[in-house]
């Protein structure tokens, strides 16, 4: 700032360290990674966590730069949480590095199992004793997935869980494999996907049309990440950022749109092809057991998780997105109209009687969707 007299005041603004976040079902793979982005950084770092070693109650920490590991730590586990551990190591570490003049960015490696959305909403939100968030002092460039193409399709349509893959935090992580994979891959502003093929390339910018895929990380990458834009991509209700209906090569997107609710007896029977031909479903929709309330969708493979909405949707139509690669994409809008109610339904609404046997009684009653005469 220029005052008269020729004085010169010149305020030192606060520098913001500059973070990429990696992230995938291979350490082998996000490691190699993290490896290629710090490269030829000799002011640069890369962070990871190990849980090789939750069994004995500890969690690694190691950081190297461009010349091979400068830190080494045990983390004991905080209240039996490997979340919690991770985001009291992992925050303040970063916080630390962010202070530290010989530190001008981070990779951040995350363990396989961790969810980067989870900890994203730590980095921007979670505070400090002294009120200070680590988006106060850090700012995240990217977050990259890597991912294995060959195993797109058999994962994404699995039924295993973390604990058959040896991938679970905790006795009772039964989250399945394909929900983390869909969460990373929708995460991502960029997608490392080696040897891709022309359809494993279509479904992957199905899944997330937002983000850039490449055959290998580069050593620098542009600021891509937005906070806003990854949470609403993530969100399962939030997909008026997605085309509608489109086909890339063999892998396809189907919309489905009704003002009608669905309803729950025959919905349940319609589970079973839509599972046996889509990928990835989301959107929300009514039933006829509970027109009053919105009931979001999301499910990766067989997997199908019904509740409430997380973010507020105010559209009364239904609005349903699946994305597969089989022939049969049809199937799923076909056997959806069927489960809509039909106009004599419509007509008369006192005369469907089935909130004692909709086969869905007790999801809306752990989601807090129950019907207020219940």
């Amino acid at each position: 700032m220029r005052f008269g007299m020729g004085i010169i005041l010149i305020y030192a603004l606060p520098m913001s360290l500059p973070i990429t976040v990696v992230c995938g079902l291979s350490r082998s793979a996000t490691m190699s990674a993290g490896r290629d982005l710090l490269a030829g950084r000799s002011a640069a770092r890369l962070v990871a966590h190990c849980l090789d070693q939750l069994q004995v109650g500890l969690v690694s920490r190691s950081v190297t730069d461009a010349q091979g590991q400068v830190e080494a730590a045990l983390i004991e586990l905080v209240h039996d949480c490997v979340s919690c551990t991770l985001r009291e190591d992992v925050l303040p570490t970063l916080m630390r590095m962010a202070a530290d003049p010989d530190v001008d960015a981070v990779v951040l490696v995350l363990p396989e199992a961790v969810e980067p959305i989870g900890f994203l909403e730590n980095f921007m939100l979670v505070t400090d004793q002294h009120g200070r968030t680590t988006s106060d002092v850090c700012h995240v460039e990217a977050v990259v997935t890597v991912a294995n193409p060959p195993e797109l399709v058999p994962t994404l349509s699995s039924d295993e869980t973390l604990i058959d893959r040896g991938l679970h935090v905790g006795d009772e992580d039964d989250r399945g494999i394909a929900d983390l994979l869909a969460g990373q891959l929708e995460c991502a502003d960029l997608v490392v996907a080696p040897a891709a093929t022309a359809q494993e390339r279509a479904l992957l910018q199905l899944l997330n049309p937002e983000a850039t895929i490449v055959e290998q990380a580069p050593p620098r990458l542009e600021p891509i990440f937005n906070f806003a834009r990854t949470t609403a991509r993530t969100s399962p209700a939030h997909i008026d950022h997605l085309a509608e209906t489109c086909r890339i090569d063999d892998a396809w997107r189907v919309q489905w749109r009704s003002h009608r609710p669905l309803h729950p007896l025959r919905l349940y029977e319609a589970l079973e092809v839509i599972a046996d031909v889509a990928l990835r479903g989301k959107g929300y929709f009514r039933i006829a057991s509970r027109p009053e309330v919105v009931v979001e969708w999301d499910s990766v493979g067989g997997q199908l998780r019904l509740g409430a909405p997380a973010t507020e949707v105010s559209s009364q139509e239904a609005q349903l997105q699946f994305v597969g690669l089989s022939d049969r994409a049809y199937a799923i809008s076909d056997v959806l109209d069927a489960a809509q109610l039909t106009d004599a339904e419509l007509a008369a609404p006192t005369s469907i009687d089935i909130s004692e046997s909709d086969p869905f009684r007790d999801i809306w009653r752990s989601a807090g969707l129950e019907a207020e005469e219940d």
